[in-house]
């Protein structure tokens, strides 16, 4: 995960702020309630993102060796992207 706990609580915190203050939300729940449920959603999406980014990883890694490239013969950032994109698309993630 990129980001700290600490850092995604500030980004709910301002989220729900941002919000509320111009009344674009209602609530049912108490605040802490909303946001901690908010916390869980993010983190969990944010894990979902990182086994994408292993998984492409992994893909990458298993491809090269197949085909007996080295990882100085191709631009592994952007293989890794194209791959990323794909595992994205085909398990319907929207990052």
């Amino acid at each position: 995960m990129r980001l700290k706990e600490s850092q995604v609580k500030l980004v709910c915190q301002k989220l729900f702020v941002g919000l509320r203050s111009k009344q674009l939300i209602s609530v049912k729940k108490t605040d802490i309630e909303v946001l901690n449920r908010m916390r869980e959603i993010f983190i969990k999406e944010l894990k979902v993102e990182d086994e994408i980014n292993l998984q492409a990883e992994k893909v990458l890694a298993e491809n090269l060796r197949k085909l007996g490239i080295k990882g100085d013969q191709i631009d592994r950032e952007k293989m890794f992207e194209m791959i990323r994109k794909q595992l994205l698309k085909e398990k319907n993630v929207i990052v």
